[in-house]
């Protein structure tokens, strides 16, 4: 037992010290401290003490905080630094710069761990439950699931009606996390599996449907999302938290999409879609299957003067059509270039060189129907 105003022992500071933080007791900006009520005779309500040994017992109890301040302002100061540090990281990731993203949010995360296992050894649980959700937050917003997690159970322990609020629901409910949390989880060596398989069903429909759109088949559509799928998980690092990862994932599945229509027209008739094999079986109209190679015509029976004509009237076709659009239908339908391409060499949209393309497909159109309807005028006469 303490003798007057001198410690009998390191013991009883720090017992004395726990109970006095619990109460509020500390006086803010000083080492003084107003003791509880006890039944003692030097020991009465209001009397005050001053002890270097106190204040020295209190500084290896809690390194961390100012000399003589209560633990809850303390708190306070650190939770208002934590969301400083967390809108550090949002503004960060809308502009893009992930690595100050994750550098603001991680040690915003630190931080609040920080607060909560101090805040606990003043028994203030609502406190410790509400710096282990905020912890559990800036975890998911750097993809570490597994801590996540583990912070939630151990806010769970301590406050078992914690996982019934609202509050909590979305960070135990996997679907109802935003894309930035999934992505970021994706993101992590290795990949969070739960994370990816939201991703994929939650954006797969949107996908597909874009690659119908494309293709205008089914097989072929499922194909191509697949192929846009596996193309955006290879680069999951450079996948961007903040972005808008529909958008992505529909830009990849087009460009793989023109990719190939450009390769099939180059390829004329060798292209994949085109290639059958020459046993292949055909039904015809009665019913019956046949080679593929009986019905093909012989291609050496065939009269060169067919060639050659058909070769002439093409020519005088494109005759007909100024430079210009005769430049756009030959770099369009024979090289295969696309009508962007075209128009960034002609400083045009893309727009107007779909235009050009048209008038140009018209204007053949016209010509072959005026040959054809020739022939037909002078069997009238």
């Amino acid at each position: 037992m303490p003798n007057g105003n001198r410690f009998a022992g390191p013991e009883w500071v720090t017992a004395q010290t726990f109970e006095l933080l619990a109460k509020g007791g500390i006086r803010k900006g000083t080492c003084e401290c107003e003791l509880p009520l006890r039944e003692s005779r030097v020991r009465k309500r209001g009397h005050v003490f001053r002890s270097n040994r106190f204040a020295g017992a209190r500084r290896a109890l809690f390194p961390n905080f100012g000399f003589g301040r209560p633990v809850m302002n303390q708190t306070e100061t650190l939770m208002a630094k934590v969301s400083r540090l967390s809108a550090a990281g949002t503004a960060a990731r809308q502009q893009g710069d992930e690595v100050a993203a994750e550098q603001n949010f991680h040690e915003a995360f630190e931080l609040a761990m920080q607060v909560s296992r101090v805040v606990s050894i003043s028994g203030a649980n609502p406190a410790q439950v509400d710096a282990l959700r905020t912890a559990a937050c800036l975890a998911l917003e750097i993809g570490r699931v597994a801590e996540a997690r583990r912070t939630m159970e151990e806010a769970f322990e301590l406050d078992a009606s914690a996982s019934d609020a609202e509050e909590w629901k979305q960070l135990q409910v996997i679907s109802s996390w935003p894309d930035a949390w999934l992505i970021a989880a994706v993101r992590r060596d290795p990949p969070d599996t739960e994370a990816l398989d939201e991703l994929a069903e939650r954006h797969w429909k949107a996908l597909f449907a874009r690659c119908q759109l494309l293709t205008l088949n089914f097989d072929k559509a499922n194909d191509l999302g697949q192929e846009a799928w596996c193309r955006v998980l290879r680069a999951r690092h450079s996948l961007k938290p903040g972005g808008n990862l529909p958008a992505y994932l529909a830009t990849v599945a087009t460009n793989l999409w023109r990719d190939r229509h450009r390769w099939a027209r180059r390829a004329g008739p060798l292209a994949d879609d085109r290639m059958l094999a020459l046993d292949a079986p055909l039904s015809d109209g009665d019913g019956q299957t046949v080679a593929l190679g009986d019905v093909l015509p012989d291609l050496n029976g065939v009269q060169t003067q067919e060639h050659a004509m058909l070769a002439l009237d093409i020519d005088q076709a494109l005759e007909r059509l100024g430079p210009q659009l005769r430049d756009v239908l030959v770099a369009r339908y024979i090289i295969g270039e696309s009508c962007a391409e075209i128009g960034r060499r002609y400083g045009r949209t893309e727009q107007t060189i779909s235009s050009w393309v048209r008038a140009a497909v018209r204007e053949m159109q016209n010509y072959f129907e005026e040959q054809n309807t020739a022939p037909e005028q002078t069997e009238a006469r």
